[in-house]
């Protein structure tokens, strides 16, 4: 039986801004682009003003710059939030409805997998540590995807993009 939009609250829904990821992203990449610029230009001054025996922390901090943008692999990232955050505007998601089972929580310190739920036969893993726009608020951070609560679920590669739930 599935029951019309008005019986629903929306108790989550994707946007660039969820979870604060782009914003940490962001951050990061600033952090990293700061140090980069920081270190090439200590090393241009250094290099103009023949000081060669105190190279080694502009290197340092050049190669650590590099590695924290290589590390973070921000094209991925970006292109993950847009490409979710699209996909759930143009409306290229399924829909699963029902009651929630719960088959594992994640203890609030993390160190194992997700809270499992299952609703309708589908499962899905809800992790409070992944960096994703997507629902990740597990039992232990205030989640709402408790057992036998009637939801539906709009999600996209597992990943879940909306939630609504049963007044």
């Amino acid at each position: 039986m599935i029951l019309a939009a008005s019986d629903f609250v929306t108790v989550f829904e994707i946007t660039r801004a969820s979870n604060g990821v782009f914003a940490e992203e962001v951050f990061r990449l600033l952090v990293g682009m700061a140090a980069l610029i920081g270190g090439v230009t200590a090393l241009i001054y250094k290099w103009r003003n023949n000081e060669p025996k105190s190279w080694f922390g502009s290197v340092f901090v050049t190669a650590w710059a590099v590695f924290w943008l290589y590390l973070h692999n921000f094209p991925y990232v970006f292109g993950h939030i847009n490409n979710l955050v699209r996909t759930y505007q143009n409306g290229q998601y399924e829909i699963v409805e029902g009651q929630v089972q719960v088959l594992h929580e994640q203890p609030a310190t993390g160190h194992t997998k997700g809270d499992i739920i299952a609703v309708n036969g589908k499962q899905f893993e809800v992790n409070y540590f992944y960096l994703t726009p997507a629902y990740r608020n597990t039992l232990a951070h205030g989640g709402v995807l408790n057992a036998g609560v009637y939801v539906r679920i709009y999600y996209h590669n597992d990943e879940i993009l909306r939630v609504d739930i049963r007044k």
